[in-house]
C-alpha cells in the first residue's frame, strides 16, 4: 500500500475592524455582542458611531451607540446596536 500525502490547507482570514465616531477612526482589536476593545482608545462622550468589519474583502457596517462613551484609559467600551 502506498502512502498518501495529504496536506491540510489552512486559511487565515484577513480581518479589518474599526470604529468611526464624529470624524475619528479608531482600530478595534476585539468585537463582542455588546462591547468592543479598542487598540488605541481615545476619550469621547457617549455618541452614535459606526462599526466597520471586513473579512477577506467582504465589508459590513452597522450603527452602534457608545453607551458610556470612550475613555483613553480603558480599551473596553460598551455598545448597543442601533436598529
Amino acid at each position: 500500500m502506498g502512502t498518501v500525502n495529504r496536506k491540510k490547507q489552512a486559511h487565515s482570514a484577513d480581518v479589518q475592524m474599526h470604529l468611526s465616531v464624529n470624524g475619528h477612526i479608531v482600530s478595534i482589536g476585539h468585537l463582542g455582542p455588546d462591547y468592543l476593545i479598542l487598540d488605541d482608545p481615545i476619550d469621547h462622550p457617549p455618541a452614535d458611531a459606526q462599526v466597520f468589519l471586513a473579512i477577506d474583502g467582504e465589508e459590513r457596517r452597522w450603527q452602534v451607540r457608545l453607551v458610556d462613551g470612550l475613555s483613553a484609559s480603558q480599551a473596553r467600551a460598551r455598545i448597543s446596536v442601533r436598529g
